[in-house]
């Protein structure tokens, strides 16, 4: 265990995740007794009293234990989780909350974002190996096998959300993002039949797949249903009779503003479909309609993965949520 501390983090908690993460490594197994107080001190440079409030952290998360005949030992081996997301949004928000929920306190997880950012995705992984007994990682692409991963071990790997890529080797719990959009907008084929057109509005630089560009074609087609793919949204595309297939979530709100502004009348005038659910779309503008995964269910898989160590393959169905906007 290192003897550097940072200043900006407080002594007491270095000094417990250090001890934490020489359980989850193993240096100290379960049963095991922990060096004493006055040798941590020593070795740390720190004050007992320092020492005493990291045993007290830990014993109050239950990986520590004190007997007066043992002093303290581990009583539950810290199981310490990578949860590497690709951004900060409220879908990816309900996934967390669904996991971290689930979890006792001998878990704990280390959340972090990539921001499809390739050199940050690689050097997170690379910073973690050995550091962590599982990874929930989300790969910067979804149709691009990422050669860092093999760095890992592939037992200890949940891949999760993006995975077009063959991933026989890794647990994985994703959503489909190909033939499953056509499957959605087939639920809603009584909805889109009444507009006269449908505008995919698709920028340049969204990370969502491509790959689902043909399948929503596909639709059009066999539905004989004109369309449109746009990269971005102006006054100009937003007209009466057309339906709106939207991607970025700053793009509806800029789909909102026009329709508004040009006194357009959701549902009547112009349909609006949204990618990824999130609650306050239950409210908005009396309900936009969403075609999205189930976020929460996927937490709760990764839960239970971490629970048991049992190896899962599943892909989370995506859904067409029909409200007031189409």
């Amino acid at each position: 265990m290192t003897n550097t501390f940072n200043r900006q983090i407080s002594k007491v908690r270095q000094l417990a995740d250090s001890l934490s993460l020489s359980i989850s490594t193993h240096e100290y197994k379960e049963g095991c007794p922990l060096p004493s107080i006055n040798q941590l001190s020593i070795n740390h440079n720190v004050s007992r009293d320092t020492v005493f409030k990291a045993f007290k952290e830990l014993k109050q998360k239950g990986i520590v234990d004190s007997t007066p005949t043992k002093g303290y030992f581990v009583c539950n081996a810290v199981n310490k989780v990578l949860l590497l997301l690709d951004t900060n949004s409220p879908f990816k928000y309900e996934l967390h909350k669904a996991l971290s929920k689930s979890m006792d306190l001998s878990v704990k997880i280390d959340l972090y974002f990539h921001n499809y950012n390739e050199e940050l995705f690689n050097k997170i992984i690379l910073d973690s190996v050995g550091r962590y007994n599982l990874y929930l990682i989300m790969n910067y692409q979804n149709d691009k096998y990422s050669q860092i991963l093999d760095k890992l071990d592939h037992n200890k790997v949940l891949l999760l959300d993006f995975g077009k890529f063959e991933k026989d080797k890794f647990s994985y719990v994703c959503q489909g993002f190909d033939s499953t959009l056509y499957d959605c907008l087939n639920e809603g084929i009584q909805y889109f039949k009444k507009y006269k057109k449908i505008v995919f509005v698709f920028p340049n630089s969204s990370e969502h797949p491509k790959s689902c560009i043909p399948y929503f074609e596909q639709f059009c087609e066999d539905n004989e249903i004109p369309y449109e793919l746009i990269p971005e949204i102006n006054e100009d595309v937003i007209i009466k009779g057309v339906a709106y297939l939207i991607v970025s979530h700053s793009d509806l709100v800029e789909v909102l503003k026009i329709t508004r502004k040009k006194k357009l009348a959701l549902a009547k005038d112009v349909g609006i479909v949204v990618f990824n659910d999130e609650p306050v779309f239950e409210i908005l503008d009396n309900g936009i309609t969403a075609i999205s995964t189930d976020f929460k269910k996927m937490g709760e898989v990764a839960a239970e993965y971490i629970r048991t160590r049992n190896k899962v393959q599943v892909y989370i169905p995506t859904k067409l949520i029909v409200r007031e906007s189409l």
